[in-house]
């Protein structure tokens, strides 16, 4: 086992395992809505019941997947990966927050740094902060720099430590029309993007019916 810090032991996780992982991500993409559309199919004749079996499959294969099969493979990748490296913290980072950057790399670190006090926010990390999503820095950037420049000017000019209260944060935003909206909440979301990436090819499946 070797020591290395942890945003540089993000790009040798990466290295190793970023193919297994784009094939899991492509898997749930593209093979799991087949999967569940093809169950339906094939245990039954009925089209009223083919449905109904695969929204069943869908049901139980998602909580297969996401809890249990994809839950131990990112174990299993976390282990075989500290069986070789000893995560070294950097920036005065935890032990728990060093393992973040690990896995995420510069996107943890911009997130851990966003979430201290918005006096420590400096003009780079609000300017980067969108690119932790590409679809944020794509079509939202504009409204995420403007909000974090509006709440750091508000908590610059209250007393010193003045703690984070989210009622102020929503005043601030409303009054300056930048509360986040539904679909900036969905579209700037991985999860829900590839939910709805998904979601939408098994419902094609089931309406095209490809296998009639």
């Amino acid at each position: 086992m070797f020591g290395m810090l942890d945003y540089r032991a993000h790009k040798l996780y990466f290295l190793i395992f970023f193919i297994p992982i784009s094939l899991l991500t492509l898997f749930s993409l593209f093979a799991l809505p087949l999967i569940n559309y093809s169950i339906g199919y094939y245990f039954s004749d009925v089209r009223v019941f083919q449905i109904l079996i695969s929204l069943v499959s869908l049901f139980v294969l998602e909580i297969v997947w996401l809890i249990f099969i994809m839950g131990f493979i990112n174990k299993l990748f976390q282990f075989i990966f500290e069986l070789f490296v000893d995560v070294i913290p950097h920036d005065g980072r935890t032990k728990e927050e060093a393992q973040m950057v690990v896995y995420n790399g510069e996107k943890a670190i911009r997130s851990l740094s966003i979430s201290k006090h918005p006096t420590t926010w400096t003009d780079e990390l609000i300017n980067d902060l969108p690119k932790n999503d590409w679809v944020s820095n794509l079509f939202y950037r504009n409204n995420i720099i403007r909000r974090c420049n509006l709440v750091r000017e508000y908590y610059q000019s209250m007393p010193e430590e003045t703690p984070l209260v989210d009622s102020h944060i929503n005043k601030v935003l409303e009054e300056n029309n930048l509360v986040l909206k539904w679909h900036e909440t969905v579209w700037t979301s991985i999860q829900y993007r590839r939910g709805i990436f998904a979601y939408s090819l098994f419902l094609f499946l089931l309406i095209l019916n490809p296998y009639s």
